[in-house]
């Protein structure tokens, strides 16, 4: 069971427990690919001290075809990141791929001190979904889970997502929800977000 102040990294088969200031808000975030693009959703609950500071808070981070959603920080999150994302339009003329965004989600997340998970489209235009570290790790596997949350998240992704993009963004919220009847710090409340194959 995950405890107050702490965080979990998954990865298939593998995790790796790592502890955090006890004053950090630790929501839940997921993504995940399947069949016809990729989903990203995380709950809306900020707990500042062990107190509940806002139930509204808005992580996810969209910017057409690409963006992420930050466990921490999530204004300062998508401040940077679009920042670092209009800079790259600029020099190259539209949005970032999977692996440039991936990147400079990195950089903005080792900034703000935040992992976040980002989804964009790949070279052939499949959508794909990476979790970025505050420490610059990064994770290229599908499904992604983070924050306090996470255990739970991951063991309901693992056992499977709906193929179809719609009724996989329906799971996405359904399993936040879920999450947050267990785990005090995530939100019983969901944002989802997908970006659809091209």
């Amino acid at each position: 069971m995950v405890g107050d102040g702490a965080t979990w990294r998954l990865r298939r088969g593998t995790e790796v427990f790592t502890p955090e200031p006890q004053y950090s808000p630790m929501p839940t975030v997921v993504a995940f690919e399947t069949e016809g693009g990729a989903v990203l959703a995380a709950d809306r609950l900020v707990i500042n001290n062990d107190t509940v500071s806002s139930k509204r808070a808005e992580r996810l981070a969209a910017f057409g075809d690409c963006g992420g959603a930050a466990v921490d920080d999530p204004g300062e999150f998508r401040r940077e990141l679009d920042g670092k994302r209009r800079e790259y339009e600029t020099d190259h003329g539209g949005n970032p791929g999977i692996e440039p965004f991936t990147q400079l989600a990195s950089e903005v997340a080792g900034a703000v001190g935040t992992d976040a998970a980002v989804l964009a489209r790949d070279d052939d235009g499949h959508a794909r979904a990476r979790a970025v570290y505050a420490d610059g790790s990064v994770i290229d596997d599908s499904p992604v889970a983070l924050g306090t949350g996470a255990e739970l998240a991951f063991g309901r992704l693992e056992a499977g997502v709906p193929e179809g993009l719609d009724e996989a963004s329906t799971f996405a919220r359904e399993l936040i929800e879920g999450v947050g009847e267990r785990d005090t710090r995530t939100g019983d409340e969901a944002d989802v977000w997908t970006v659809a194959d091209a």
